[in-house]
């Protein structure tokens, strides 16, 4: 009896890995977009944690908790709606769109567009730096300078 248990074991052990070998292939087409937006969990908890550390305000286990339980929902929502999209709307979007998987890619670009404006929440709140203004600065000024290049080139001609 023990030994059929054992081998019963060993069977649903193996086709449980098989069986997860399966699916982690299936959704190999997203994994990029899935680590991207854990990452950017992850990142905007460390800004948040460094926030609270700043303005002296207490860190629960609580409020810790809740950064699995939010990275489990946007990646089971990320899978969820790449279910959808590659059964059911990817065929449709094709037609008027030459871009593969375009309701997965918008939910994800939602997904980390939200972390990255509570990243500059935290950001501005501790440094007094907004990045978008930093951004847009550090845009201008590379518009400058390429622009005195092609002064530079044109007087040079």
């Amino acid at each position: 009896m023990k030994t059929q248990f054992l081998i019963l074991q060993l069977k649903i052990k193996a086709y449980s890995m098989q069986l997860l070998g399966i699916i982690s292939s299936f959704f190999m087409p997203i994994s990029g977009i899935l680590i991207l937006i854990g990452v950017s969990v992850i990142v905007d908890t460390i800004t948040g944690v460094w926030k609270s550390r700043k303005m002296k305000t207490p860190i629960t286990s609580r409020k810790l908790s809740a950064v699995i339980s939010k990275i489990l929902l946007y990646e089971v929502t990320v899978m969820l709606f790449y279910l959808i999209d590659y059964f059911i709307i990817n065929d449709i979007v094709l037609t008027f769109f030459s871009v593969e998987l375009l309701i997965t890619k918008i939910l994800a670009l939602v997904l980390v567009s939200i972390e990255l404006i509570s990243l500059n929440e935290n950001i501005k709140a501790v440094k007094g730096i907004d990045l978008w203004t930093s951004l847009k600065n550090l845009f201008s000024r590379a518009k400058e300078v390429t622009q005195d290049f092609k002064d530079i080139n044109a007087k040079g001609k």
